[in-house]
């Protein structure tokens, strides 16, 4: 029986272990967090920072193979104590030390050409002040590091908001990302399963939605021309083989209907492709192939992380529609700690809820998600948002 460790003792992690443990592997986590949702889960959880090299090396040791669903680790660190306990870490550490800093990240994507908007980076003010006179506003600021579900970005829509920009940060100024706007006509994304012997399968492509910078609903079937999906694909495996991954690496698109001179893109079906960012880990928007495919994101990595062969993911017959459970309903229903889930009984169309179990709701944090199944896209969507309506209503 194989031990995996999984650094990171939240949502992903915990769908990961029950994955796992259906294919008779032991689960240990590192986190923190002493009250993360892993603890409820297992009794195999060591608590710890991410800087306790010690104490990593310890967990290390203990596991046959490592991965994560937490980013914000050391690279270097990480690398230090791969080759000190010769435990392997999937996706590597190098693959992380280009997905984790978007310098690289953007980096990688230009040398190896792949469709990506217009950057730029800035390591001072100066150099930000010449920068922003060569974009068209509105454009994106966003920090090198660190950043998801719209922390760290900034929207500049004028020359008054980039200087408010320059006067928050004038005693701190750190490294920053200028990223030409885009009209998105749709945001998409693919997750790719790739093997240590570099064979690969392809998830259906997600169609995402997102309020706030966070996702809101994420639909299979995507309404998108199979052509344009084939192509979806067809970068996504590309970039999982240039980044040699082995685990799940997550690609997430924009879409566009308006082309601009500056930008380096494919175009299919009158679509305008663009790579927005990568994630090395299980991906928000993949839960959905829990109820939409015969094998989900999460059985897709436990298979590699033991060895096992992967199948095709085959979609489901139907409409599916994911919906993000944020804390705002909790606060909603005036209760930090307990969903009121009476809500379910009057939405068959719900066929699934899952709740991560955080101690805490608070508002924008993701405490779980639901899928409704109907026979068309339209259905589904309308399924999720009356679930939604109804539970903020507490009936």
């Amino acid at each position: 029986m194989k031990t995996v460790g999984i650094l990171g003792g939240g949502q992903l992690g915990c769908m990961l272990a029950s994955a796992l443990h259906k294919l008779g592997a032991k689960v240990q986590f590192y986190d923190p967090d002493p009250i993360s949702p892993a603890i409820e889960r297992t009794n195999y959880c060591m608590q710890g920072n991410w800087e306790d090299k010690k104490k990593l090396e310890e967990f290390f040791a203990s596991s046959d193979i490592v991965t994560y669903e937490f980013e914000n680790v050391s690279v270097n660190l990480l690398e230090d104590i791969c080759q000190s306990t010769g435990t392997k870490l999937f996706p590597s550490a190098q693959v992380l030390k280009t997905t984790q800093n978007r310098i690289l990240e953007k980096s990688f994507l230009k040398n190896n050409h792949f469709p990506v908007c217009q950057f730029a980076f800035a390591t001072n003010r100066e150099e930000a002040k010449s920068i922003a006179q060569t974009f068209s506003y509105p454009f994106l600021l966003k920090t090198v590091t660190g950043g998801y579900d719209g922390k760290g970005q900034w929207f500049i829509n004028n020359e008054n908001d980039f200087n408010l920009f320059l006067h928050e940060f004038s005693q701190n100024f750190a490294p920053i990302l200028f990223e030409e706007k885009i009209e998105i006509e749709m945001e998409a994304s693919c997750i790719v399963a790739r093997t240590a012997d570099n064979s690969s399968i392809c998830f259906p492509i997600f169609e995402n939605v997102h309020k706030n910078h966070i996702l809101y609903t994420t639909h299979l079937p995507a309404s998108l021309p199979l052509a344009v999906q084939e192509k979806l694909k067809d970068i996504a495996k590309r970039a999982a083989e240039k980044l040699n991954v082995t685990g799940l690496l997550t690609t997430e698109f924009f879409l566009s209907r308006k082309i601009n001179p500056y930008y380096d893109f494919e175009k299919v079906d009158d679509y305008y492709i663009y790579i927005n960012e990568f994630a090395p880990r299980p991906h928000n928007s993949g839960h959905i192939t829990l109820n939409a495919c015969n094998f989900s994101q999460f059985d897709a990595l436990a298979r590699i992380l033991l060895d096992i062969p992967l199948q095709t993911p085959i979609l489901n017959e139907g409409f599916y529609c994911m919906g993000n459970l944020l804390g705002d309903i909790w606060l909603e229903q005036n209760n930090k700690y307990a969903l009121n889930l009476n809500a379910w009984k009057k939405n068959p169309a719900v066929i699934d809820v899952v709740l991560y179990g955080k101690k805490e709701a608070k508002k924008n944090r993701k405490m779980g998600h639901f899928i409704t199944k109907s026979t068309s896209k339209n259905g589904s969507s309308l399924q999720a948002e009356k679930f939604w309506r109804d539970l903020n209503e507490n009936i």
